[in-house]
């Protein structure tokens, strides 16, 4: 199947002159607020990540996300990567890289799931080991078992891989998903109430409902329920609405262990998941109009081997 995809460098001009804005996946028409085109990041961003560059979240430049990889040609195109987005902070790599969510569907492979939920098991352990008073409601929602549990059905997703009645599997998974999902938004909704809140707890719940929910889309997309994949992109959003009403910043900042500054950064880590979820409709929508089978469509981002970003128009050419 020939899906219209085409290289970002056609938009870079207009998105420079200010004609066109990003809104999580997608790219709008500043005057009209008119769906432009939708983002798709690749297999390549991902590949980078998987074999061993050295990233500094902090950083947030070209060449701390390059590291180790020294290769001219993947360089100069994450330099038109940060030219699109306008600065790797706004493209969020380190958001990418321990939470898979990514830009539109994640292309991120279930084994590189796999390992960045052991990341967050990891972290867990390591929140409950030195913080001496743990939140009620952390202990309450028993959080490293649900990871263990999110963790159990992605490996059910990889194993599917290799069945025959794969389509069966992922349904099973999809659904079992939606259930995860549910549970760590409760649980971060009671989190976010404490009287105080440790930085890292809710950075590691912001992580697992990025690997959970994206990770769900992406199933269904594989399905080819588009239908299911909107209407549940559309729940994800509105329930990360919800825990967004529930952390306003000035709050968060006497709450949270690193006031203000903190607030700051989960505030927007919320906000920018919460774009990306809010903009799967729309794709959803122009995979139908222009008949674009959800499978072909998933493996085709994840397969990409040369371009780190793909766009698809949102009118078939």
């Amino acid at each position: 199947m020939s899906i219209p995809f085409v290289i970002p460098a056609e938009y870079l001009g207009r998105i420079a002159g200010g004609e066109l804005i990003r809104y999580g996946a997608i790219l709008k028409d500043a005057h009209t607020g008119q769906i432009v085109a939708h983002l798709q990041e690749t297999g390549v961003v991902q590949n980078l990540l998987k074999t061993g560059l050295s990233l500094n979240p902090a950083s947030g430049s070209v060449a701390s996300l390059i590291g180790v990889a020294q290769n001219v040609m993947i360089s100069k195109k994450l330099d038109a990567l940060q030219a699109m987005m306008g600065t790797m902070q706004t493209l969020q790599i380190a958001t990418l890289a321990s939470s898979v969510i990514g830009i539109g569907v994640t292309a991120a492979g279930t084994a590189l799931i796999i390992e960045r939920l052991n990341v967050v098991g990891k972290t867990l352990e390591e929140i409950e080991g030195s913080v001496a008073s743990l939140p009620a409601k952390w202990r309450e929602m028993d959080l490293r078992n649900k990871i263990v549990n999110l963790k159990t059905t992605i490996e059910r997703l990889q194993e599917a891989e290799f069945r025959p009645d794969a389509a069966f599997v992922t349904q099973g998974v999809e659904e079992r998903l939606a259930y995860i999902f549910d549970e760590l938004h409760q649980g971060t909704c009671s989190i976010v109430l404490e009287a105080e809140v440790d930085a890292r707890v809710l950075q590691t719940m912001l992580a697992a409902l990025s690997l959970c929910g994206s990770t769900q889309i992406k199933s269904l997309l594989w399905l080819d329920m588009k239908e299911a994949a909107e209407f549940r992109a559309r729940q994800q959003c509105s329930k990360l609405q919800d825990l967004a009403f529930l952390m306003p910043r000035d709050v968060m900042a006497d709450r949270l262990d690193g006031g203000e500054e903190q607030a700051l950064r989960l505030s927007q880590d919320c906000s920018e998941i919460r774009m990306r979820l809010a903009s799967q409709p729309a794709l959803v929508r122009s995979l139908i109009t222009q008949d674009i089978d959800g499978r072909a469509f998933v493996e085709r981002v994840q397969d990409e081997d040369g371009e780190p970003l793909l766009i698809l128009p949102a009118r078939a050419a």
